[in-house]
């Protein structure tokens, strides 16, 4: 049997005091200590959901970024080569390499840096997110009838960015499935 979903409205909080106070409005607009949870949420990349660091292999800005190296090796390679092969007639054939290597280095390093850019949240997916910042988080179960707006009003007052909502597993007082790469839905 698959656990009960919830409907959860959260938001990122830049300041610990507005999170503190928004805390204490939501206790006084009714929600009890087993609808509201608050916790931080580590910067992006800092998760460590991968086995070697990380949260992914890449982000969505990045997504291009190794075919644009390749074609900077091979077209700085070819570059470096020219030059290299004149200035090699001067001070060896060391310099052919030398010069050959440097431009194929460089050409890599252009070539991935043109093709990078800050990722959208239309070309977001599982393996290549966009991931919201890190903060404070405060999220709230918002199950009962009405809840929702409340709980919204009260975030949006005290200061929340990225409020959002979504589905999930909200279990003994706490969101038990969040998963930090995950974008909420905006209200």
């Amino acid at each position: 049997m698959s656990p009960h979903l919830s409907q959860i409205v959260a938001g990122r909080f830049d300041h610990t005091l507005d999170a503190d106070a928004a805390l204490d409005a939501l206790r006084r607009d009714g929600f009890t200590l087993d609808e509201i949870e608050s916790f931080y949420v580590d910067p992006p990349g800092q998760h460590a959901l991968i086995g070697i660091g990380g949260d992914s292999h890449s982000d969505a800005g990045t997504r291009g970024a190794g075919r644009g190296a390749l074609w900077g090796t091979l077209i700085g390679g070819l570059a470096g080569a020219v030059v290299g092969s004149i200035v090699s007639l001067y001070h060896g054939a060391e310099a052919l390499w030398l010069i050959a290597g440097g431009g194929a280095w460089l050409g890599a390093l252009a070539g991935a840096l043109s093709k990078m850019h800050d990722g959208k949240r239309s070309e977001a997916t599982r393996e290549h997110p966009v991931e919201p910042a890190g903060g404070r988080m405060i999220a709230v179960c918002v199950d009962r009838a009405g809840s929702e707006a409340r709980a919204v009003n009260t975030l949006r007052r005290y200061g929340a960015r990225d409020l959002g909502r979504t589905e999930g597993v909200w279990r003994d007082g706490g969101w038990r499935d969040f998963d930090p790469r995950a974008p909420l839905a905006t209200v």
